[in-house]
C-alpha cells in the first residue's frame, strides 16, 4: 500500500514539491542577478581602461578594442607582465569583494527562508498529520475493547478519504454484523428456552397418562377393562412416538444437518405416496380423497423430505374434517413454479389462528386435544429449504385450503440434473 494513496499525505508532499521548485525558481533568478552584476562590472572596469589609454595614446583605439574583443595571447602575455610588476594578478582584476559578501548575505538570507518554509510548511504538518493518525488508531483501538466486551452502541463511521476512514467503516460494518449475530443468538437462546419448555409439556402429557394406566393396570380387573387401557396405552405410545421422532427431524433442521437432493419429482406419484402414508386415518373416518393433475407436473426437490410435508398436512386436514367429509388434492404448473392445493370440508380455522398455523407449537381454536402443533411447522420448514412456501386460506366452518408453491430455476436445475 502506498503512502500516497493517503490525501493528507499527498498534500504534504505537494507541498514540499511546490517549496522545492520555489526555491530552484530564486535560485536561478538569484544566479541570473548575479551574472548581471559581474557583466556590468567587468563592463566598468573595460570602459575605465579603454578611457584612459585612449586619451592618453588616441591613435591606439582600434587596436585597444581590438585586444578588448579578441585577445592574443602575446598581448594578454605582455599585459600580465605590467600588472605584476605593480602587484596586481589576473584573478584580482574584476573582483568586488563587497559585491561578494552582499551576495552571500543574500545566499544565506534565502537558504534560512527555506529552511524555515520547509519546517512551516512540511515538518509541522508532518508532525500533526503523525499525531492525528495515531490518534485515529488509538480511537479504533479504543473501539475494538469496547466491541471485545459486548459494547456495540459506539458509532466509529467516518465519511472523510483515506485508507483509515476505509478501516473505520469496515470495522462499523464488522460491528454491525457482530450485533446482529448476537442479537438472533440472543433471540435462539430465548426460543431454544421456551421450546424445550414446551417440548417439556408435550412429552409430560402423554407419560402422565401412561403412567396413571400403568398403575391402573397394575390392579385385578376384567380381561374386556385391561385389554381397553392397554389400546389406550398403546395409543399414548404411539402419539409419544411421533411427537419424539418429529422433534428429532426438526432438530436436525435446526442443526443444518439435513441436506435436501435435487431430483426430479413427479407430483403424481408424490401425492400417491403421502395418502398412501395415510390410509387407515382415511379409513377409520371413512374420508374420501379425490386426486387430480397431469401425471407430467414435476418439480425439482427431495422426494422423502416433500412426503413428509405433504404427510403433515393431510394429517392435519384428516384431523379436522368429520367422518365422511372429503379432501381434494389438485396440482399444476407453470414456468414460474409448481403448485399443490389440499383442500378439506372440515370445521376451517379461525381467522386470528391464520398467521400463526405454521408456529411451532401453536395450537388454535379448533385444534383436537391430541394436537401438538408441531406437523404444520416441519411441513413448512421443509417446503421452505426447498425454496418454496406454503400459503393457508379459510373461514371458520367452511374448510380450509393449504397451497404449496415450488419455485423453479431453470438454470440451477439444468446444473443439478447434469
Amino acid at each position: 500500500m502506498s503512502i500516497l494513496r493517503n490525501p493528507e499525505a499527498k498534500k504534504l508532499f505537494a507541498a514540499f514539491a511546490g517549496l522545492f521548485l520555489l526555491f530552484i525558481l530564486l535560485a536561478g533568478v538569484f544566479s541570473l542577478v548575479t551574472s548581471r552584476q559581474f557583466q556590468s562590472t567587468a563592463e566598468q572596469t573595460h570602459a575605465a581602461v579603454v578611457g584612459a589609454v585612449i586619451a592618453e595614446y588616441p591613435d591606439a583605439e582600434q587596436e585597444v578594442v581590438r585586444q578588448i574583443l579578441n585577445a592574443d595571447e602575446e598581448a594578454v602575455s605582455q599585459g600580465q607582465e605590467i600588472l605584476s610588476r605593480y602587484g596586481i594578478y589576473t584573478d584580482d582584476i574584476g573582483v568586488n569583494t563587497g559585491l561578494l559578501q552582499s551576495n552571500f548575505r543574500v545566499t544565506l538570507l534565502l537558504f534560512l527562508l527555506f529552511s524555515v518554509l520547509i519546517s512551516g510548511a512540511f515538518i509541522v504538518p508532518v508532525s500533526k498529520f503523525l499525531n492525528r493518525q495515531y490518534g485515529e488508531i488509538q480511537e479504533v483501538t479504543r473501539y475494538a475493547q469496547k466491541i471485545e466486551s459486548g459494547d456495540y452502541s459506539l458509532d466509529i463511521r467516518d465519511n472523510s478519504e483515506g485508507d483509515l476512514s476505509i478501516l473505520k467503516n469496515e470495522i462499523y460494518k464488522i460491528t454491525t454484523t457482530l450485533k446482529s449475530q448476537a442479537a438472533l443468538l440472543q433471540q435462539e437462546k430465548i426460543a431454544l428456552a421456551d421450546s424445550m419448555a414446551d417440548i417439556s409439556h408435550q412429552l409430560k402429557t402423554p407419560m402422565t397418562s401412561m403412567l396413571v394406566l400403568n398403575d391402573i393396570l397394575s390392579r385385578e380387573m376384567p380381561e374386556t377393562e385391561k385389554k381397553e387401557f392397554l389400546a389406550r396405552m398403546k395409543a399414548q405410545l404411539s402419539r409419544l412416538e411421533w411427537l419424539v421422532t418429529s422433534l428429532l427431524k426438526l432438530a436436525k433442521f435446526d442443526a443444518g444437518t439435513v441436506v435436501m437432493k435435487k431430483e426430479q419429482v413427479l407430483v403424481g406419484q408424490l401425492v400417491e405416496k403421502a395418502v398412501a402414508a395415510m390410509e387407515i386415518p382415511l379409513d377409520i373416518k371413512m374420508q374420501q380423497v379425490q386426486i387430480s393433475g397431469a401425471s407430467d407436473v414435476s418439480f425439482i426437490g427431495d422426494l422423502n423430505w416433500s412426503c413428509e410435508a405433504l404427510i403433515n398436512i393431510l394429517k392435519n386436514c384428516i384431523e379436522h374434517t368429520p367422518e365422511r367429509g372429503r379432501i381434494n388434492i389438485s396440482f399444476s404448473e407453470n414456468p414460474l413454479f409448481t403448485e399443490i392445493t389440499i383442500t378439506d370440508s372440515g370445521v376451517g380455522i379461525a381467522k386470528e389462528d391464520l398467521p400463526y398455523l405454521f408456529n411451532r407449537f401453536y395450537k388454535g381454536k379448533n385444534a383436537g386435544d391430541d394436537s401438538v402443533g408441531i406437523g404444520l411447522a416441519m411441513a413448512h420448514t421443509i417446503v421452505s429449504r426447498q425454496g418454496g412456501d406454503i400459503a393457508v386460506q379459510s373461514e371458520a366452518g367452511s374448510g380450509a385450503q393449504f397451497t404449496i408453491k415450488l419455485y423453479k430455476d431453470t438454470a440451477t436445475q439444468r446444473a443439478d440434473l447434469a
